[in-house]
């Protein structure tokens, strides 16, 4: 039984119709294209939401009073590719369409912390559940993704890292029906923010925050089978991949000095990076070779929800309906107009606005959402994302 929730539609800069054109013509009309919202951010806490739009303004917002708390303009005024809670409710950083990456905060000065490389599709972002970290994925067709990944790092003296690439004998590329770059579903950090994982379809890494270092690195031989690792472990059958290189001292081993203190964020951080990834297990009478057969392409997702925990999952059925799973239950399913881009489709490329996501074999992602996962943002193809709250229903 799908349970019912609440959604929230969230303002707009601008009152507009309904636009039926194609993306090119909305992007090359400025009436149009000012009043889109092009990219949006949900707080950890659920209660407020970042609304980017084609005017290069950035509108902070307080979802249960209805109202707009800040009020931005990106300078110069591109569009923003995508935007993320740092610190709290009341700042964010974001990218523009051109690379410019800035932090923005209430009553200070725009803080511009660098320009990257842009592509025709936006990078893949994740913060750290402290708020001080953001990690950026690129797509980026003349080199793999895993030498160029950027931390940008929110406090003190805000900067952007390069992450060290991993060793030439684990580049290789995947088949193109594989994952080819992480989404936010294959992308994380540790609990304490010490330590980054991500993995597409064949190859998995970890990094260092604090030297970015890569850690290890992992071949994925059973993609549809792996998760990252959640808050807690899994309560269902799982392994513990090993990896196939490593830095000759892993953090992992500095754990065994009597004399140092650990934090309980410490101890987290030295748990999560001894297992940042698992491989869930079935048994024989659940076998997952049919994914033809719904019953048991259910039984998987119904799995990898309930290893996730807290993390909401989406997927699309056969019949167009946005299916959310929230702890191992179907919790709601989303009206099929704010289903997701699928930026390997045909019209991928020229889907400057709304969720894009990367092609996924195994057909599940992970949307914005809270901390608690009780509240979800969806925008799909629309002009103006919304907000499925589940915790009345919860």
């Amino acid at each position: 039984m799908v349970m019912e929730a609440k959604l929230s539609n969230l303002p707009k800069e601008a009152d507009s119709e309904d636009v039926e054109s194609d993306d090119d013509a909305q992007f090359n009309d400025p009436d149009v294209r000012n009043g889109i919202v092009t990219c949006a951010a949900l707080s950890l806490d659920g209660h407020h939401v970042a609304l980017g739009f084609g005017s290069g303004v950035i509108e902070l917002a307080d979802i249960d009073l209805q109202h707009t708390t800040s009020r931005f303009q990106l300078n110069p005024p591109n569009h923003p590719v995508w935007i993320e809670f740092v610190h709290g409710s009341h700042q964010v950083a974001a990218e523009d369409n051109e690379g410019n990456v800035t932090i923005l905060r209430h009553d200070m000065t725009s803080i511009n912390i660098g320009t990257l490389p842009n592509n025709p599709l936006p990078a893949v972002t994740r913060v750290s559940d402290n708020g001080l970290f953001i990690i950026r994925v690129p797509w980026n067709a003349d080199s793999s993704w895993y030498d160029s990944m950027t931390l940008i790092s929110i406090s003190g003296d805000p900067h952007m890292q390069h992450l060290a690439s991993p060793p030439s004998d684990l580049d290789y590329s995947p088949p193109h029906h594989m994952l080819a770059i992480p989404h936010r579903r294959t992308l994380g950090f540790s609990p304490g923010a010490r330590y980054i994982g991500a993995f597409d379809g064949l190859r998995a890494f970890t990094w260092s925050t604090d030297s970015g270092e890569l850690i290890a690195g992992y071949r994925v031989m059973d993609f549809e089978s792996w998760i990252m690792h959640p808050a807690v472990s899994p309560a269902c059958s799982h392994r513990i991949p090993d990896p196939v290189s490593a830095r000759p001292t892993l953090p992992l081993t500095e754990g065994g000095a009597a004399d140092r203190h650990h934090s309980e964020t410490d101890m987290l951080d030295e748990s999560w990076i001894k297992c940042p990834f698992y491989v869930l297990l079935q048994s024989e009478e659940d076998e997952w070779d049919g994914w033809n057969k719904r019953d048991k392409g259910w039984q998987k997702l119904i799995i990898h929800s309930s290893a996730a925990g807290r993390t909401p999952l989406f997927r699309t059925d056969g019949n167009a309906k946005l299916l959310v799973l929230f702890n191992g239950k179907l919790e709601f399913i989303i009206p099929k107009e704010y289903r997701p881009v699928d930026s390997y489709g045909a019209n991928g490329l020229d889907a400057w606005c709304g969720d894009q996501v990367m092609s996924d074999p195994t057909c599940l992602y992970s949307p914005r959402s809270s901390k608690d996962g009780t509240r979800i943002l969806f925008q799909g193809r629309q002009t103006a994302p919304i907000v499925v709250d589940l915790s009345q229903v919860l």
